[in-house]
């Protein structure tokens, strides 16, 4: 969730190059930031509420600093709250992203101690447990790490800065961290993106390392034995595809606009992997499929296409959840787990558990060389170009696309799966390129100031309901949810009030006799009923036609609420791309 990014090299207009930096770390979500400079022999901090923009400090030029976006987690978002936190000698400073489990006792002791605290958050207590370790290790800020570093209950990246030393050092558990070598000196953040322009080799940092950033160059140790390691540095490699917002007002419009293109590129460039993927799926001893959120849906779509396509059952278990499901692992067994950023702190706690169990491991995801893709043993990159947008949309088009061409290539059928994701890319084409657009803004206007939408599906729509409903709410604000259509009678229709918007999702398949069937049921209450497929029907108020794409029906479907939300948001006065509350890498619990 939090943004990290520090430097240590020559000098450097340093404050607003680390303003820069954590302006490519937006998507991540943030409430407040800040950023700490060493300037005339002290660490300069501002820190400030709100986002970045329009923002400048004022810094003279510097070798050294670091910055921060923080999402509040404990401590309300106030300055004092907000990343950096310095120790009692001001000499020191710490940012860090993660939750501190233990803090409480951790900072009973410090005040016990005499140290004084400057914020409510976990995070400080890093900075005075320092400031103690560093007088034990005669000024030693990396063995004072080291040694702190395990006393640290939960997930965490840490980044400590000795202005004495004029050095970085820091060291995580999960939470990622990578580590850049340019011409002009040393870089270290928590996403590869923020070290363009700074960096041409990285290393990225596993839970095992402590590393040292000094203006010559970076020195690795194993953090148990403190013995030094050589780095395993790597091209900086960031995803392709252009990170800027170009003529689109927004980046969520900018990514919908993308679909085609990364449906096409998929299907063109990933054959291999998916094959290897399928390979994996028949030889395995049951398959489990895991994601949060988006992801989720998108896994869960993979159950129903397999089922239907390959004959395969496939287990679908939400990240969060899959802990409670680990007792039926065993090394027969294949867990894939669905991400864009790679670093889902649930998903990776998930795979760790699995790897327990001598599961073998694989991925789909869009983010080469996360945690997640390092850690597994095969993958699938999606590779679908940066998503800055909070909300994924052409990340989750590309993991349903490798699904259904996995299910293909399961049957011996890949070529069946391409024509199906091509056709589905032209549809989405047609779809971006005509008055459809216009049609759903019209629907958006209407629909705009509800309080209430529900969404309904069957068979291989209701995933597609879910993720509709998840569109919808996270972007908009309006409450939705997503049903599969036969559950209607069985509670949820008692939601149903005149004026309330409920969109239908209404396939050419042996579903759509019964979600018309429900459709007027919903209509009887006085739903207000928005058709989403290939033909209209008398039961809908308004119709968003979708091409008839067969099993790729998912991946069209996307689009309208995709588009419904962006639309509703961009009346109600949100910011579609950074949605109130939200990150888009979430590496907390």
């Amino acid at each position: 969730m939090c943004g990290i990014f520090g430097y240590v090299g020559e000098r450097v207009e340093l404050g607003s190059a680390v303003l820069r930096a954590l302006k490519t770390l937006e998507y991540r979500g943030y409430d407040s930031w800040g950023v700490a400079i060493g300037v005339n022999g002290h660490i300069g901090v501002e820190k400030r509420t709100g986002k970045i923009a329009g923002s400048t400090v004022s810094f003279p030029p510097s070798d050294i600093g670091f910055g921060h976006t923080r999402w509040a987690t404990h401590g309300g978002v106030t300055q004092p709250n907000a990343h950096p936190h310095l120790d009692c000698t001001g000499q020191l400073a710490i940012i860090h992203n993660g939750i501190v489990e233990n803090f409480r006792p951790l900072r009973d002791e410090l005040l016990a101690r005499g140290h004084r605290f400057a914020s409510e958050t976990d995070s400080e207590v890093v900075a005075h447990l320092l400031e103690e370790r560093v007088a034990e290790h005669d000024g030693d800020l990396l063995a004072a790490l080291g040694a702190t570093f395990p006393r640290l209950e939960g997930l965490n990246a840490i980044i400590a800065f000795d202005l004495r030393r004029r050095e970085l050092v820091a060291a995580k558990s999960v939470s990622p961290l990578v580590v850049g070598v340019g011409s002009t000196g040393t870089s270290i953040a928590s996403d590869a993106l923020a070290l363009r322009g700074h960096a041409d080799r990285v290393v990225y940092l596993e839970d095992h390392h402590l590393v040292r950033l000094r203006a010559g160059g970076v020195t690795l140790y194993d953090r148990r034995s403190m013995a030094e390691i050589p780095p395993d540095f790597l091209p900086l490699d960031v995803a392709a595809g252009d990170p800027d917002l170009g003529a689109y007002p927004h980046f969520m419009a900018k990514e919908m606009a993308e679909q085609p293109d990364v449906l096409d590129r998929l299907v063109s460039d990933g054959e291999p992997a998916i094959r290897a993927f399928a390979g994996a799926i028949a030889d395995s001893y049951g398959t489990f499929l895991v994601g949060c959120g988006t992801a989720s849906y998108a896994a869960l779509s993979g159950a129903y296409l397999f089922s239907r396509i390959a004959a395969r059952h496939l287990n679908f278990v939400a990240g969060s959840e899959f802990k409670y499901h680990e007792h039926f692992l065993n090394p027969e067994s294949l867990v894939v787990a669905l991400s864009q950023s790679g670093e889902t702190v649930d998903v990776i706690e998930a795979m760790m558990a699995a790897r327990r169990h001598g599961a073998r491991l694989g991925a789909i995801v869009n983010v080469r060389n996360s945690t997640l893709d390092r850690m597994v043993d095969l993958r699938v990159h999606l590779n679908a170009g940066p998503e800055q947008c909070v909300l994924s949309t052409k990340a989750y088009t590309a993991k349903v696309a490798a699904l259904l061409l996995a299910a293909h290539a399961l049957k011996g059928d890949y070529g069946t799966g391409a024509d199906l994701v091509r056709a589905a890319a032209r549809g989405m084409r047609e779809m971006l390129a005509g008055d459809w657009a216009s049609r759903v803004q019209e629907v958006a206007e209407t629909i705009h100031r509800a309080e209430h939408l529900f969404v309904i599906g069957r068979g291989l729509a209701y995933p597609t309901a879910l993720e509709a409903a998840l569109k919808i709410k996270e972007v908009s604000y309006i409450h939705a949810e997503g049903f599969a259509g036969g559950e209607l009678k069985h509670g949820v229709i008692a939601l149903v009030a005149p004026g309330t918007p409920c969109v239908v999702y209404a396939p050419n398949d042996e579903t759509r006799g019964d979600i018309l069937s429900g459709a007027m049921e919903l209509r009887s209450r006085g739903g207000y009923i928005i058709g989403v497929g290939p033909e209209n029907d008398p039961v809908f108020d308004v119709h968003l036609p979708t091409p008839d794409v067969g099993d790729a029906a998912p991946l069209v479907n996307a689009l309208p609420a995709q588009m419904l939300g962006y639309q509703a948001a961009l009346l109600r006065g949100n910011d579609p791309d950074k949605p109130r509350n939200l990150a888009k890498s979430v590496t907390v619990k």
